[in-house]
């Protein structure tokens, strides 16, 4: 190749890295502690185990890992990131960190992207270091631990930390991360739209001059929006249900071993399991859970149990599951072409309604009219689509600037969907 080509070429790669890094203006700095060098190979990990392969689970390849390991540090460690000035920072969040040392597993926790199943990951982690009686008593205990409410799941905490893994800490690293659009979309379903963050929904609704509605507070998701990135630039605490990851997760102060993605969280879960240190029994009885296990009921029965708790914005029952209704269809859990079937909570709608009678009644229904895989994804997908088609070019451009690094570091489009 010709010099005058090296030197094109060269010109063209930095206008690139200057324009990636001037999506935004900024006012702080985001500060880090950098280390001279970081390994492209960590080596908490043997390259010469193999992690895929020797199980019955399609797993993630140790190559397609390493290279997303490496594609995050080789922007930690490059110039351009370190001296770059950023308008959030570390103050404006919670940390929050699991830690098993006997499973050799950390894991730093990320609302949105997984945090529930790894919460049940890591319970049975715990109920594997202690001993059962036989393997029916371990079963029967896991199934328990599925079976709980998000709730009681999250008030779990005997793995858990407020500091990030040191850098002598000998775990296997984990970050779970997610596209920031989905993400923050699936914040709005669960949070907003339902009666979660009630008192972010009142908030968002004062500030718009509106009223309350029959149920909860009417807020749109390009108000949802409006609002996360206000509160965000205004250096406000920022809810971690919609908080950037590399705030949640310092991604360049910590060196993660594995970076897995909830968009293949199911191969990325059977790679992490493999390189655990609990029994292969364990494993494989955790990954056919996996496999097989939703916990549709505790997510159901959670939600109506947000009504009972919320009761006075939201008087008659019948007008939220209206709402989770649409929250359903929008998971892609029933169909957009099935409604809601009033006639079937007839009878248990009454002035004070069993909480658990309505769950089953809704769970047996949703059960029955269980979509595929396939159109289950393609629901997800429509439902992401239309979500930010009326989203202002100006909010986009926000949302951008906020979630700029989560973009980068994780190799998402920062193109809205469509």
């Amino acid at each position: 190749m010709s010099t005058r080509y090296v030197l094109l070429f060269a010109v063209v790669m930095s206008f690139c890295v200057v324009y990636f890094f001037s999506l935004s203006d900024t006012t702080t700095y985001y500060t880090r502690y950098w280390k001279a060098e970081i390994p492209l190979l960590n080596d908490k990990i043997d390259p010469n185990v193999v992690v895929s392969g020797d199980s019955k689970w399609p797993s993630t390849t140790m190559t397609e890992m390493e290279e997303r390991n490496n594609y995050v540090r080789g922007y930690c460690v490059n110039t351009s990131i370190t001296i770059e000035a950023h308008a959030f920072n570390f103050s404006q969040v919670q940390e929050k960190y699991y830690n098993d040392e006997q499973a050799g597993i950390s894991y730093c926790k990320v609302p949105k992207a997984g945090s529930s199943m790894w919460t049940q990951i890591f319970l049975t982690f715990q109920a594997y270091h202690r001993p059962a009686k036989n393997m029916t008593v371990q079963q029967n205990i896991i199934q328990r631990i599925f079976n709980k409410t998000r709730g009681r799941l999250h008030g779990s905490r005997p793995f858990y930390s407020k500091t990030p893994p040191s850098a002598n800490n000998t775990n296997v690293n984990v970050i779970t991360v997610r596209n920031p659009y989905s993400r923050l979309f699936s914040a709005y379903v669960d949070k907003i739209l339902l009666l979660d963050k009630i008192h972010v929904s009142r908030r968002i609704s004062q500030m718009y001059g509106k009223s309350p509605a029959l149920c909860g507070f009417n807020v749109t998701f390009q108000e949802f929006l409006d609002y996360v990135y206000s509160r965000a630039a205004n250096g406000s605490k920022i809810n971690r249900h919609w908080s950037p990851i590399y705030l949640l997760c310092r991604p360049c102060d910590v060196t993660y071993d594995v970076v897995s993605k909830i968009e293949t969280l199911s191969n990325d879960m059977n790679y992490i399991l493999n390189l655990s240190q609990v029994s292969n029994a364990a494993k494989e009885i955790l990954q056919a859970t996996l496999r097989s296990h939703t916990n549709s009921y505790g997510i159901l029965n959670a939600y109506i149990l947000q009504w009972k708790k919320h009761r006075e914005k939201c008087p008659y029952l019948k007008d939220y599951m209206i709402k989770i209704w649409q929250a359903l269809q929008f998971q892609g859990e029933v169909s957009t072409d099935l409604p809601l079937p009033m006639n079937e909570f007839d009878t248990i709608l009454k002035n004070d309604p069993d909480i658990n009678d309505v769950t089953g009644v809704l769970h047996r229904y949703v059960t029955q009219h269980q979509q595929t895989s396939k159109r289950r994804k393609i629901q997800r997908r429509k439902a992401l689509v239309d979500a930010y088609k009326n989203i202002s070019n100006s909010t986009i451009a926000k949302i951008q600037e906020l979630f700029k690094l989560d973009f980068l570091l994780f190799q998402y489009d920062f193109s809205p969907p469509s």
